[in-house]
């Protein structure tokens, strides 16, 4: 009995000396998570959106937003989210309130404001196409902890990168998030509170 008390006390102190650090990274990543706002990473970036105009953070005020990284040769994960996004929002509203979808490319080189006016007639005109240069891009996505890298080189290469949709409140603060795969009833809910529907 002695020894097995002995071994507890070491191993429970083990055990806290390692969750500790854990759980402060998880709240020091929520905490920094819940901060972020798009006026504070759409202010420090010069992007245009696909009708060719400066991205003016004004364009957005009291209005609930949805951001996603993508770009239009993404064969399947962009346009289904997309588009699974547009139709659970239809289906929820009956006022028709004002919501916009931000589609941050994260291919400029091939997505410039032309192609992405091509890509973009596919869907609502509350979807906003936004490009610039690849800097700029940068550092927009990496404000939001945005994953992603070019794979294999020519003319026919693809992106891995990360599927998230990040929802934005009318005040322009971070909401929560929508993962890619997600149920239609998990969105909903979601979708329901953030356009307090």
């Amino acid at each position: 009995m002695n020894i097995k008390r002995q071994l507890i006390i070491p191993c429970t102190l083990i055990g806290l000396l390692i969750l500790i650090p854990i759980y402060s990274l998880v709240v020091s990543y929520f905490k920094s998570a819940s901060s972020l706002s798009l006026k504070s990473t759409l202010t420090e970036v010069s992007l245009f959106s696909h009708h060719g105009k400066i991205v003016n953070i004004k364009d957005f005020k009291d209005t609930p937003t949805l951001l996603f990284f993508g770009f239009t040769h993404c064969p399947e994960v962009c346009p289904t989210t997309l588009s699974n996004l547009l139709n659970n929002i239809e289906l929820l509203e009956k006022n028709k309130k004002n919501y916009r979808v931000l589609f941050i490319t994260l291919d400029p080189e091939r997505d410039t404001i032309n192609n992405l006016k091509d890509y973009l007639q596919n869907f609502n005109s509350s979807v906003i196409g936004l490009t610039g240069e690849l800097n700029e891009i940068n550092k927009f996505a990496k404000n939001w902890n945005i994953y992603w890298e070019k794979v294999s080189e020519g003319d026919d290469y693809t992106i891995n990168h990360t599927a998230t949709v990040f929802m934005i409140n009318k005040k322009g603060n971070f909401a929560g998030t929508i993962a890619w795969g997600e149920s239609d009833e998990s969105i909903k809910l979601k979708l329901q509170k953030l356009l307090n529907l």
